[in-house]
């Protein structure tokens, strides 16, 4: 076939080919569709759903407050409206964590007036709060089963010395950027009671890298400080849910781990701090995954 008589096939090809995409042309949306402008992200917008809490997470609410470790109300008359006996039955922990520094409680879900007061909750008891008083300071957690938390007093001391009382033994140590950390689980026993295991840590010297680190029970990783597990002092509270539990540091000794949870020293004024926790019922969590 010539030259000449190919080109002419070509161009006879040209008008078919124009009214096929005038053809396609109202089709043109079907065969490319546009991004619907509801799929599309924004950067006021986060392109993954916020993760979700599992159904059968147990709801921790862990605050923190502080007051002046002489103010009457912390030293004489919360205790006497905390359940010591109660938190902790077993007479020979509850003496070792007194003797250590740690006073350990439990309160009803409706608190008695000196607690309402010192959670400062005015709208329930009138009452002056001292100015030197802090709110409270914490967030709502869920752990699952098997999992655990790190709760820290919020406390660093660049020196620390404190004398452990186990067993008839006495030992002093001392550490360098010292803050105290309570290691948390939290079991479901039955419907409305849970128990909260707390395990006392001292993490200390310079930050460095995660490493790889024997746990309770098992291996995992560990935040950069070294850590100083006191094994004999880990205790549990079982709490029906919407109590609270209290733990703070005795106010009449100075040198103790629980001192070093809970106390410091600002401007020539000794400061404490309280760890409240309450198990709440999280059966509205479930709920809503059952939808």
């Amino acid at each position: 076939m010539s030259p000449h008589v190919r080109q002419s096939a070509r161009y006879r090809w040209l008008p078919l080919l124009a009214v096929a995409i005038c053809l396609c042309a109202p089709l043109g949306c079907a065969l490319f569709p546009a991004m619907d402008s509801s799929q599309t992200t924004s950067a006021n917008r986060p392109i993954l759903p916020p993760l979700q809490a599992s159904p059968d997470s147990i709801q921790l609410d862990i605050f923190l407050l502080e007051r002046p470790a002489d103010d009457h109300l912390l030293c004489r008359e919360v205790w006497k409206d905390v359940d010591e006996i109660g938190a902790i039955p077993d007479s020979e922990l509850r003496g070792s964590l007194r003797t250590n520094g740690f006073q350990v409680g439990v309160v009803p879900s409706n608190p008695p007036p000196s607690i309402q007061k010192l959670l400062g909750m005015r709208a329930e008891i009138s009452s002056e709060v001292s100015d030197d008083s802090k709110p409270l300071m914490g967030n709502h957690h869920f752990l699952s089963p098997g999992g655990q938390l790190e709760v820290e007093t919020g406390i660093t001391h660049q020196q620390c010395r404190f004398t452990v009382r186990e067993k008839g033994r006495i030992k002093t140590l001392d550490f360098e950027r010292a803050r105290g950390v309570m290691r948390v689980r939290a079991t479901r026993l039955q419907e409305g009671w849970v128990r909260v295991d707390f395990q006392p840590e001292i993490h200390h010297g310079e930050p460095g890298m995660m490493r790889y680190a024997a746990l309770e029970r098992e291996f995992g990783y560990r935040g950069g400080q070294n850590i100083d597990v006191r094994h004999a002092l880990k205790f549990s509270v079982n709490m029906n849910l919407g109590n609270l539990t209290l733990i703070s540091c005795t106010s009449d000794d100075q040198d103790t781990v629980g001192d070093c949870f809970f106390g410091y020293t600002e401007q020539s004024t000794k400061k404490q701090r309280v760890l409240v926790v309450r198990a709440v019922d999280s059966s509205s969590l479930r709920q809503s995954h059952g939808r």
